[in-house]
This record gives structure tokens, sequence and C-alpha cells, in this order.
């Protein structure tokens, strides 16, 4: 869940950030209940320009989820200070291989990664992806259909 930590800082946006960081933690928990949750700050470096600015927003994230989202994932306490969130800034890319790692650990750790996938749906993903490279889109369901089709997959039941 990717935030601006500068709007969090800034007293005329708080309580409008934390609605808005509120109402997806609250969708994600009950549409995905079991799914891990990595709270991304952007924006560090301006941010980290002022001392103690990092211990705010956590403290504000704390507050904000007080236990209630087990399935938050915690960054590295040596890397991260024993934050709640992964801070990162694009331009600078600070904490952009923290959060990398991390995620890829979620995958991991997920159920979904460890499952067999057969070697048809494969090609079909294939398929869909060299069809991309021609067109953005894949417009029609007729050419989905077609190309699960000319992989071996026969219905529209089974794409």
């Amino acid at each position: 869940l990717v935030f601006d930590m500068r709007e969090l800082l800034d007293p005329h946006t708080r309580n409008e950030a934390k609605s808005y960081l509120l109402f997806w933690l609250r969708s994600i928990k009950l549409h995905a209940p079991n799914i891990s949750v990595l709270l991304c700050g952007t924006f560090s470096a301006g941010v980290m320009e002022t001392k103690g600015n990092l211990q705010i927003i956590d403290t504000i994230l704390r507050e904000l989820t007080k236990g209630s989202f087990a399935q938050i994932v915690v960054p590295d306490k040596t890397k991260f200070e024993n934050l709640v969130f992964f801070p990162i800034d694009n331009k600078e890319r600070f904490g952009i291989d923290q959060l990398r790692r991390a995620v890829e650990q979620c995958a991991w750790d997920g159920k979904v990664a460890s499952q067999e996938v057969s070697i048809r749906w494969m090609a079909f993903l294939d398929s869909i992806l060299s069809k991309r490279e021609e067109s953005a889109y894949l417009t029609f369901v007729d050419e989905v259909i077609a190309l699960g089709a000319n992989v071996g997959i026969p219905s529209v039941r089974e794409q």
C-alpha cells in the first residue's frame, strides 16, 4: 500500500491521508484477509531532511493500525530503525532494494507461488504476452478465446 509521507506530515492533509490509508487497509482486510501488506512511504529523501520525521510517520501509522492488521509486513529492523513501513525514494533509489526483497519474500511465502501450473496455461500466458507486443491490449473476447484454443484450452469456462 503506497502513500505519500509528506501528506502524513502536513497538518492540512494528514486526516485525508489517514482516511485513505484506513480505507485501503480495511478493504484489503475484508477482501483478502490472508494476504501480506507492505506499507510503502514515498518521497523519503525530502522527508528525511528533517530528523525525526520517519518516527512521526511511524507513530501515526502504528496509531492508525493499532494491531488490527496482522498482515502488515514489517521491514528489517536493522535497516529501517524498527519502522512499520518501508520508506522509499524513487529518485534517489533509497529503500527500493529492501522493498523488492520483501515483496519477493512475501511471494515465496504465499501459497500461490508454490502452486503447480500446467504447461498449456504457461503457453497461454506466453501467447498473450507476445500478442501484447503487437498491441497494448487484447480488446476482443474472441482474441482471447482463439489464443486459448491455439494452446489446447478448449473452452471459455476453462480460460
